[in-house]
C-alpha cells in the first residue's frame, strides 16, 4: 500500500465511523425520545468531525487526487456524498429539535405572563392597586433544562 492507500483507507474509516455515529445521533432525534442521549455522543462527534476535516484536506489536494486509483477516488466520492445527506439530515433534526423547545417556552412564557394579574403591586401613593376580593394569584416560575 502506497502513501494514498493508507491515507484513502484511513479517511474511508473515519466517514464510516462518523456516519454509523450521525445515523445513531438521527434516529434519537426522530424519535419521541429525550434528546438528552445525544450529549454521550457529541465527544465522540468532534473528534470525527476533526479527523475528518483535517484528512479531507489532505485527500481533497490535487496532487493526492491526481495519483490516486479510479476506483478508490470513486469509492471516497460516494462515501463523502452519503456522508453530507447524514449531516444535512442531522441539521435538519437539530434545527427542528430547537425550534420546537423555543416554541415551548415562548408558550409558557406567554401563559405566565396571562396569568399574572395585570393590576397588582403598588401605585404611584403606595397603596395597593389590587381589589380586597381578588383571588390570590402565586408568582410563576419558568425553567427549561434540557441541552442539544
Amino acid at each position: 500500500m502506497t502513501y494514498n492507500q493508507n491515507s484513502a483507507d484511513k479517511f474511508l474509516n473515519t466517514i464510516g465511523q462518523l456516519s454509523v455515529l450521525l445515523k445513531s445521533e438521527n434516529d434519537i432525534l426522530a424519535g419521541e425520545g429525550r434528546a438528552n442521549q445525544i450529549k454521550s455522543l457529541q465527544e465522540d462527534k468532534v473528534k470525527l468531525t476533526n479527523s475528518y476535516e483535517e484528512q479531507f484536506k489532505v485527500i481533497g489536494s490535487g496532487e493526492v487526487l491526481k495519483k490516486m486509483d479510479p476506483e478508490l477516488l470513486h469509492n471516497i466520492e460516494a462515501a463523502v456524498v452519503s456522508l453530507n445527506g447524514l449531516i444535512e439530515e442531522n441539521a435538519n433534526r437539530l434545527r427542528a429539535r430547537l425550534d420546537a423547545g423555543e416554541h415551548l417556552f415562548r408558550i409558557i412564557s406567554e401563559a405566565a405572563i396571562d396569568h399574572q394579574n395585570k393590576t397588582s403591586g403598588y401605585s404611584k401613593q403606595g397603596s395597593s392597586n389590587r381589589e380586597t376580593r381578588q383571588a390570590y394569584h402565586p408568582p410563576v416560575s419558568v425553567g427549561l433544562n434540557q441541552e442539544l
